[in-house]
């Protein structure tokens, strides 16, 4: 199994995205949550990623209910700046005051005294990274989180947070139809000895064989005030998708197990951290690192299914405004 390490850890290469078990996606029941979540670390999976904003704390909350009693068994992210204001309104805040606050509430609801990687979710526009990152410094300094982490940043901005403090890891939307952070991000990544943290590594599930159609969404899922979900852009989006499915089974490669292995090939540092409700998915994904591919295979995977072949934003124009990396695009 590949190992990366992240914050002086070494983890498996994959790791565990919890979102989807409190929001975001069609309801999974309390129960089929638990059991996910035990079966996952039984398998291996050595690192588990949540934030106070997924269900508004109830992904933490689920955390400790599931797994807290094995909490020696997992490396634990979770992220603040990104929750909800006085009046239970999502609202991105990195006021350091507001920092704190969250991640007292954080613990209380992880039911832990450290968390191991604690991310700044989302820049805010109006407060200077590096207060930001200061109060994240204390809150390390006095042992409440062991690493500080950036979601969603532009290379200026990851620049200016390392001169407050050392960042372990950079998490951002990262795949074969998301690659904004190759560049001059990856770079400072390499260079600094920053894990890339890939989420949606599979698509938000559309690299997994099923050529899905908007009116399979439920009414609340996420995907259907995504661009490339939209009708308009599916006809295209699967096309593409049917290609690459052609391809991997004239390779005898399933297309999720392809794309992570297209991951982890970028670079010795990206940590991919693809969600399932799905035993075997989870179990599907975790061994991915494990596959071997030529440098032929993974160059035809990366120029079938790509950004340049794919039709649609990635989010629409509201949640871009709001995500720091976009506006700057990460030009070198």
């Amino acid at each position: 199994m590949r190992t990366v390490e992240i914050a002086g850890r070494r983890l498996a290469a994959i790791g565990y995205g919890c979102m989807g078990l409190s929001q975001s996606y069609e309801p999974c029941n309390r129960k089929q949550a638990v059991m996910v979540l035990n079966t996952v670390l039984d398998m291996g999976y050595d690192h588990l990623d949540t934030a106070a904003l997924y269900g508004f704390g109830a992904n933490e909350e689920l955390l400790r209910e599931a797994v807290g009693h094995r909490r020696r068994e997992y490396f634990l992210a979770s992220k603040c700046g990104l929750f909800k204001d006085a009046e239970g309104i999502r609202e991105i805040n990195g006021h350091p005051d507001v920092i704190r606050r969250t991640c007292e509430d954080s613990l209380k609801r992880l039911g832990t005294d450290h968390i191991d990687l604690y991310y700044l979710h989302r820049k805010d526009p109006v407060v200077p990274i590096q207060d930001s990152v200061g109060e994240l410094r204390r809150l390390k300094e006095e042992g409440h989180i062991g690493a500080i982490g950036l979601s969603e940043v532009a290379p200026d901005t990851l620049e200016n947070a390392m001169s407050e403090a050392p960042i372990a890891a950079l998490q951002s939307e990262y795949s074969l139809w998301t690659r904004h952070p190759e560049g001059k991000i990856m770079e400072l990544c390499v260079d600094n000895d920053i894990a890339l943290v890939a989420y949606s590594p599979l698509g938000r599930g559309f690299f997994c064989n099923h050529l899905m159609q908007n009116s399979d969404l439920v009414d609340k899922d996420i995907r259907r005030s995504m661009p490339r979900f939209q009708p308009e852009h599916l006809a295209v989006n699967h096309s593409v998708l049917s290609r690459l499915i052609k391809y991997c089974s004239s390779q005898e490669i399933p297309v999720s197990e392809g794309a992570l292995a297209w991951l982890l090939a970028q670079g010795e540092n990206i940590v991919p951290i693809p969600g399932t409700r799905s035993v075997e998915r989870a179990r599907a994904n975790f061994v991915a690192s494990d596959l071997e591919l030529s440098d032929e295979v993974l160059k035809q995977i990366g120029a079938i299914l790509s950004p340049d072949t794919i039709s649609g934003e990635r989010y629409n124009d509201k949640i871009l405004r709001e995500v720091d990396s976009e506006k700057h695009r990460y030009v070198d």
